[in-house]
């Protein structure tokens, strides 16, 4: 369903565990089967919802970050501004290294997923791969600690 490989296993565990807490009852080989597949689609489906909620998160709070950067500010906005990029510097600062610095290099060195790659020396696919997961984790931590993009 397009997922990568650890997502598909660990979709996969989760609908273990379901079969495991609440396994179909008085069902043919044929009804646990169709179940089984039912229980794994749904699960898929929630699994591109999350995605696709904390993507579009993350692109909100870097496109703020962008205009912010842009605009001119008042005293109560600036205050704000401030305590906004050191929220972000401490979740960036807590996220895990091979995410962080192709983030960093994005959005804060303005350089491109060929560029990181070079300086990295990754493929621009990896570099694309990192910057989307990191992209996620870092909405979500957001979103956490209350800053709503």
């Amino acid at each position: 369903m397009g997922l990568r490989a650890e997502e598909g296993e660990d979709i996969l565990q989760d609908v273990y565990l379901e079969a495991i807490r609440r396994p179909p009852k008085h069902c043919g080989a044929e009804e646990v089967r169709r179940w089984l597949i039912r229980v794994t689609v749904n699960r898929c489906l929630l699994e591109f919802r999350q995605r696709g909620r904390y993507q579009r998160a993350a692109v909100k709070v870097l496109q703020q970050r962008t205009e912010m950067k842009n605009a001119p500010l008042g005293p109560d906005k600036q205050a704000i501004r401030v305590e906004e990029i050191e929220a972000m510097r401490q979740c960036l600062s807590e996220m895990n290294e091979l995410l962080r610095v192709p983030l960093v290099m994005k959005y804060f060195c303005e350089l491109n997923s060929n560029e990181i790659g070079e300086i990295l020396e990754l493929k621009p696919g990896t570099v694309r791969k990192r910057l989307c997961k990191g992209r996620i984790i870092l909405a979500e931590t957001l979103l956490r600690k209350g800053i709503k993009p």
